[in-house]
């Protein structure tokens, strides 16, 4: 189908169909955003760490699959259907995570903790509740296809040690023509019929269904085996109120952020800009049909990844509009200059699209919870910015220049002549600006110092809502009496519940029980009658735990300079791909300090927050290079004589209304989202936002003063040196 007025009708009709189905979903498979799976930073719930408990060797792999199955079940029996279940076969441990049922008023994390780490007890019993035989004295459950001729489908074969074959000898004995039923803690789980007396120790449960029934049923009789019941020193869990209301916060900041975008599209770009928003209403539909169709566990870190992704989508259209406008200043058609823009654009936008999809694949691969669904916003965004930003807008584009009113340049924005800047020239000058940055950066990281967050370094971190009768002096008595180890207590007002917020701090780096957190939820509350102390969130963590997050994280950044310096050196050989690869580097170390500078002198501890941060903004700065890089490239094969100087100062120039047009997009998306978490007191999504916003800008800077710069610098060398 060509551009024209039916194209224009079925696009439009197809993006008004995706943001209803987005919105209210279709059918049971394809859920709405009514329908989105929330991760427990927004629904509030628990995510916990069990490991085997009195086991004086590794569990083995069949051990923590037992193991699992006996957790999913416990969860079943509370209808919490809504959790992941994941094995750790390397560490010997299972992550679980599931958010509170809706409406929840008296959530007890620590009561719900224990129970999914009891030891599994199964029983044998005659029908009168008489327990026959223990689940220690099954040695083995396995399931198989049945091998008698009088049986069908598949059985569990049992396998007793000494004492359960006599056990279940005299059981049989006197249950002939009668059921054994057999219990996982307080729930039948079979009650095979017994026709005739078993001696041996080994057994048959008969006439199974499927494979899976009998497989089910062996890891639940497994489970009654195990030599070890499940604790856990790790954990986190956020009340229900607390989420909802950060939700609420998030999703207005990404309303405002969109509208603002919108508003300055549109003045600024005009008919190109109108396209844009419309689009971007595609783009917001698509990616929530990604994350809820799937039922990917969607975090507060993955909606400001959706907001960013959104405002670096803006990019694309950015960079499109302004090679429309140059080509109509040259005197090009409303057509011709459309489809020689986005002819001209493709390259930088496939290159920046590609880099930053790649920064959030690593992200994903070493990033840990809700880093992870940031990563998957940040990636999606990505793809779907190819797609619709390149192919989808050309053709609406196209099709709606086919009518009179808006075949006309005064719809497009008007490129003014523009002065080449000599920003090589001024070398001496960014290089100054940068020390003083860098080192201002170090001085602040001396005298405020450096902190690594819990997440990494292991340790205790409650936070409670409180009355105003909160006594931080007898809370800190308290729980010191209570824990025997050293407390920091803080007191501050909770802009989201308009209530105190108490958030206390145990020293040292181990984690604690789920039963030592209620002890000190009792001690704080024991220091007044009228105090009412409130779980709100809790962050447990042993080190061992913290040591392997930070290891990821560092070898995360390290694997995305790799993948920079690799790939810009291979797509950019027309620039001398090394001196390339390396200036971009040199950019994002640059980059990556401002960000690391901003965490220490606002004293935000190093978490995930700062890896995602700092994985984002080396995607997001080495775009802004790649653009610059891609005029550069494109300006050498125009005219191979120019010189290195000449040839960067003129390229950057070009590039200058893009780059200052976009870090203005992105950067408002951010700062809304930075506004929202300061006046709501939202600290994940503050900690997240401040140095995300800083790095926004320092990755504008030094993509068009430091990268191109240092690339003539070197080229100039090179040239000396022949």
């Amino acid at each position: 189908m060509k551009p024209g007025k039916k194209m224009l009708t079925v696009i439009l009709l197809a993006i008004a169909a995706f943001i209803f189905i987005a919105i209210f979903g279709c059918g049971n498979k394809i859920k709405g955003v009514f329908n989105i799976r929330y991760g427990i930073d927004i629904r509030g719930g628990v995510e916990a760490i069990f490991e085997p408990k009195g086991l004086d060797r590794a569990p083995t792999v069949s051990e923590l699959e037992t193991a699992r199955e006996v957790i999913e079940t416990r969860l079943d029996n509370q209808n919490i259907t809504d959790r992941e279940v994941t094995v750790d076969k390397k560490g010997g441990y299972i992550i679980v995570q599931f958010p509170w049922k809706s409406n929840e008023t008296s959530f007890n994390p620590e009561e719900a903790i224990a129970e999914l780490g009891a030891m599994a007890k199964l029983t044998f019993q005659d029908s009168d509740g008489k327990v026959l035989i223990e689940g220690k004295d099954v040695q083995k459950a396995t399931a198989k296809t049945s091998s008698a001729v009088t049986s069908k489908g598949y059985e569990v074969a049992l396998k007793f040690n000494s004492k359960g074959a006599k056990l279940f000898e005299k059981a049989t004995e006197s249950l002939i023509g009668k059921s054994m039923s057999i219990y996982m803690d307080k729930d039948l789980i079979s009650s095979p019929l017994v026709e005739t007396k078993i001696s041996g120790g080994e057994a048959v449960i008969t006439n199974i269904e499927t494979y899976k029934e009998a497989q089910q049923l062996a890891a639940k009789i497994n489970s009654g085996a195990l030599p070890f019941s499940l604790e856990t020193t790790n954990f986190k869990t956020i009340s229900p109120t607390l989420g909802n209301n950060a939700l609420n916060i998030m999703v207005a900041a990404g309303l405002i952020a969109f509208f603002v975008v919108c508003v300055f599209m549109i003045t600024f770009y005009k008919l190109p800009g109108i396209i844009a928003c419309i689009t971007l209403l595609l783009h917001m539909a698509l990616q929530l049909l990604a994350i809820s169709v799937p039922q990917f566990t969607l975090t507060l870190p993955g909606i400001a990844g959706i907001i960013l992704s959104i405002g670096m989508a803006v990019d694309t259209n950015i960079i499109i509009a302004e090679r429309i406008s140059e080509e109509i200043k040259k005197g090009s058609s409303v057509r011709s200059a459309i489809i020689n823009g986005y002819k001209h654009a493709f390259s930088s936008v496939l290159d920046g699209n590609v880099a930053t999809a790649a920064v959030a694949v690593i992200l994903m691969i070493f990033g840990s919870g809700s880093m992870l669904s940031f990563g998957f916003t940040l990636l999606v965004g990505m793809i779907l910015n190819l797609f619709i930003g390149v192919n989808i807008s050309k053709q609406l584009l196209l099709s709606v220049v086919q009518y009179e009113r808006w075949y006309n340049v005064k719809c497009f924005r008007e490129k003014k002549e523009k002065k080449v800047i000599p920003f090589y020239q001024k070398k001496y000058l960014f290089a100054i600006i940068s020390g003083v940055i860098i080192l201002s950066g170090i001085i602040g990281c001396f005298s405020k110092g450096v902190r690594l967050d819990t997440q990494f370094t292991g340790g205790v971190v409650l936070s409670y809502t409180v009355s105003k009768d909160a006594d931080t002096d007898r809370i800190k008595n308290a729980i010191e009496k209570q824990s025997n180890r050293p407390v920091t207590v803080q007191i501050t007002e909770d802009k989201v519940t308009g209530k105190e917020s108490l958030s206390v701090t145990l020293a040292g780096n181990n984690g604690m029980s789920p039963e030592s957190q209620a002890a000190v939820t009792e001690a704080i509350n024991s220091t007044s009658n009228s105090i009412h102390a409130q779980l709100a969130q809790t962050y447990v963590v042993e080190p061992y735990i913290g040591a392997k997050a930070l290891k990821n994280a560092a070898l995360a950044i390290i694997l995305s300079f790799i993948f920079i310096i690799i790939y810009i050196g291979i797509r950019f050989t027309a620039l001398s791909g090394l001196s390339a690869g390396v200036t971009a580097l040199i950019a994002l170390i640059h980059d990556v300090l401002a960000v690391f500078f901003t965490f220490a002198l606002f004293g935000i501890p190093l978490n995930d927050a700062f890896v995602a941060v700092v994985l984002t903004i080396i995607g997001y700065s080495v775009n802004d290079t790649i653009v610059i890089y891609d005029r550069i490239r494109e300006n050498r094969k125009n005219n191979p004589k120019i010189s290195v100087v000449e040839l960067m100062n003129e390229s950057t120039s070009q590039t200058l209304a893009r780059s200052i047009n976009t870090v203005f997009t992105t950067g408002i998306c951010v700062f809304i989202i930075l506004v929202a978490s300061i006046v709501f007191h939202i600290s994940s999504i503050m900690e997240f936002s401040l140095p995300m916003f800083v790095g926004i800008i320092t990755g504008c800077y030094s993509s068009i003063c430091i990268a191109g710069t240092l690339w003539a610098f070197w080229e100039k060398k090179k040239e000396k040196v022949k």
